[in-house]
C-alpha cells in the first residue's frame, strides 16, 4: 500500500543521466539544484561511467534520460535493465525529448517496478530541437529551455511533497518501441540518414570524441578520428568537439549544445 510518506522523496538521491548534446544534462542539474533547496541531498551519477553504481542503502533513485526512437539510446536500456534490485527504494524519471514521446517512460516504469522500484514520478519535458539546425533559433530555444527548467523545478517540488505521478505509457506502442530500441535496426536507419564524418582538415586528434562516445564507436586513426559503424546518434561528439570537426556531410547546420563544455564534460570524463 502507497501512503503519503512512501510516495515521498527520500532524504537522498542519486540521479543517473545520459545526455548527448546537452539537454538532459541541463534539466537534471536543476532538478538536483531545486531538490537541494528542498533538502535534499543529491548525487550526479553519469550513465556509462567506469564506476559502478551503487546508491547508498535508503537512497532514491533518478533516471534522466534522452526520448530517442520514441523510446531511449541503447546505452541507456542496458543500465535501466542493470540496475540492481530496488528492495523497495523510490525511484523517478526525468526525460527531453525534441518531439513526441509515444509514452516511453510506461516500459521504463515497467522495468523498474519489475525490480522491486517503488515508481515514484515521471516527466518528459520538451528541450530544443539538436538535429538538422540550418541556423539555431535562439529566441525559440530561450522559450523552450526556460519552460523545460520551471518544469524540472515544479517536479521537484512534486517528488518532494509525493504528488508526482508516473504515466503507464501508450498500451502496445510504447511497449513496441522499447523492444525495438534494444535491436540495433532503428540506430542504423537514422545512422544511414544522418551518417557523421570526420573533417580531417579540422581535426585536432584530441581524442575527446572517442572518450565521449558511449558506444565505443570512435577511434583513432593517423591522429585523426575515424567514427565507426555502430553510432546510436546521440550527438555528443559533434556538440563537444572543439574544433567543430564532426558533421552530417551534405547536410550543413550549425552546431547545438545545451550547458557549455566546462559544465557537462567535468562530469563525464
Amino acid at each position: 500500500m502507497v501512503t503519503e510518506e512512501t510516495s515521498k522523496l527520500a532524504d537522498r538521491v542519486v540521479a543517473a543521466f545520459f545526455s548527448g548534446s546537452g539537454n538532459t544534462f541541463h534539466v537534471v542539474k536543476c532538478l538536483a539544484d531545486e531538490l537541494a533547496k528542498l533538502g535534499r541531498e543529491v548525487t550526479l551519477y553519469p550513465i556509462g561511467s567506469s564506476e559502478p553504481f551503487s546508491p547508498p542503502d535508503g537512497a532514491a533513485v533518478g533516471l534522466a534520460l534522452p526520448v530517442a526512437c520514441f523510446s531511449t539510446y541503447p546505452t541507456v536500456w542496458r543500465f535501466i535493465d542493470s540496475l540492481p534490485e530496488g528492495r523497495g527504494r523510490g525511484i523517478f524519471m526525468l526525460a527531453t525529448m525534441g518531439g513526441m514521446s509515444a509514452g516511453m517512460d510506461g516500459p521504463i516504469r515497467k522495468v523498474a517496478a519489475k525490480k522491486g522500484y517503488r515508481p515514484l514520478g515521471s516527466k518528459i519535458l520538451t528541450m530544443p530541437g539538436n538535429y538538422a539546425n540550418k541556423t539555431i533559433p535562439d529566441e525559440k530555444n530561450a522559450k523552450l529551455a526556460d519552460a523545460a527548467l520551471r518544469g524540472a523545478r515544479n517536479f521537484a517540488k512534486a517528488l518532494t511533497e509525493g504528488n508526482a505521478s508516473w504515466d503507464g505509457g501508450v498500451p502496445l506502442i510504447s511497449a513496441f518501441f522499447a523492444r525495438l530500441a534494444h535491436t540495433s535496426k532503428p540506430w542504423k536507419v537514422f545512422y544511414r540518414m544522418f551518417p557523421l564524418e570526420v573533417d580531417g582538415a579540422k581535426c585536432l586528434g584530441c581524442g575527446l570524441c572517442r572518450g565521449l562516445c558511449p558506444e565505443g564507436n570512435i577511434t583513432l586513426e593517423d591522429g585523426r578520428a575515424l567514427i565507426g559503424d555502430h553510432c546510436q546518434s546521440c550527438q555528443r561528439c559533434i556538440a563537444f568537439c572543439p574544433a567543430n570537426a564532426i558533421a552530417v556531410p551534405g547536410k550543413p547546420s550549425e552546431r547545438y549544445r545545451g550547458p557549455s563544455a566546462d559544465e557537462m564534460l567535468p562530469l563525464l570524463k
